[in-house]
């Protein structure tokens, strides 16, 4: 068994002048504004930005056609000139690249990779070829979104410029409270995502391994029984009861289809609570108003009952 405290690769830490590239390997941008935005905000911090090939491209829901998204993205990781490489948004089109992604690329890249969402995929398959530390954050659209949380994009920069160790998952400055479904005190290195795009990698090349690690799970609004489904199926194929430790955000609740449903709760505490293993709720993770950047293969310990996640180490290495 792997110690979780032998040293992972890390993404080199950010500096004024440095160069990040921003692609689009999901959705596209509806209007260049939001384009202009993502690059304005990352130029704000002090950075040079070059944009994927293929980042004005549509086809359809998706930013181009599989293979110039998946060929953005790995010209993006293989230049050693790029210190970071910014996913423009979520949306929908990371599980079709599967197939098509490149593990050497992913095995050697030593930038950052930043993005949260649909983005779940490429931080799993860094997970799968490299073990190496990733953002999921906020991505470029998020960087220039000025509904983006101050919150957000501190945490955001905290992570790739600073040199010291990145501590706490800060609580929702909005809304403090953080809820034991399961209390217990968990060290292991962090890994995980959007739910529904975790469960899909099942059965595939990059299907996530939390084997005593700390999963991060996160949604977007939705629909108890689509919850439900998503980590019915990641019970049934082992992949929870294998976790050291669970997080969720509160995950906002769409109204069912069901006259009679279960809320939320009830999901959560009826799958995650028998698994034995400590899991909070309640970080602000993901798709709500203040997003927390979480440095997955980062090592941390969750305290679930002091409703604590902490990140031991710094993120960043100083080359």
């Amino acid at each position: 068994m792997t110690d979780p405290r032998d040293p992972v690769p890390k993404p080199p830490r950010l500096r004024a002048g440095d160069t990040v590239a921003i692609v689009a390997p999901a959705s596209p941008w509806a209007n260049r504004s939001e384009l202009e935005r993502a690059v304005g905000g990352l130029e704000g911090w002090g950075l040079r930005v070059r944009l994927g090939a293929h980042i004005g491209d549509r086809h359809g829901y998706l930013a181009g056609h599989d293979v110039d998204r998946a060929a953005d993205l790995h010209a993006a990781l293989a230049d050693p000139a790029i210190r970071a490489v910014f996913g423009f948004q979520g949306g929908y089109g990371t599980p079709r690249l599967i197939p098509l992604l490149d593990e050497r690329v992913f095995a050697t890249s030593r930038s950052a990779f930043c993005g949260y969402s649909d983005l779940t995929t490429i931080h799993l398959a860094r997970q799968r070829w490299s073990g190496g530390i990733s953002f999921y954050s906020n991505g470029a659209s998020g960087v220039g979104d000025p509904e983006t949380s101050a919150f957000s994009k501190a945490t955001l920069q905290r992570a790739l410029f600073s040199d010291e160790p990145y501590g706490p998952i800060p609580r929702d400055p909005d809304d403090p409270y953080v809820r034991t479904l399961a209390p217990g005190r968990a060290t292991g290195r962090l890994t995980g995502g959007c739910v529904g795009l975790v469960a899909s990698t099942i059965g595939t090349r990059i299907q996530i391994d939390a084997r005593d690690r700390i999963l991060v799970l996160e949604d977007i609004p939705v629909e108890p029984e689509l919850l439900d489904g998503s980590l019915t199926h990641l019970r049934n194929a082992g992949i929870l009861e294998q976790a050291a430790g669970i997080v969720l955000p509160h995950i906002q609740q769409r109204p069912s289809e069901y006259t009679r449903s279960l809320s939320i709760e009830d999901v959560l505490e009826e799958l995650l609570q028998p698994l034995g293993i400590p899991v909070l709720v309640g970080l602000p993770i993901g798709h709500g108003k203040h997003h927390a950047t979480v440095p997955f293969g980062a090592l941390a310990t969750l305290d679930a009952g002091a409703g604590t996640l902490e990140v031991e180490e710094v993120v960043t290495s100083a080359e």
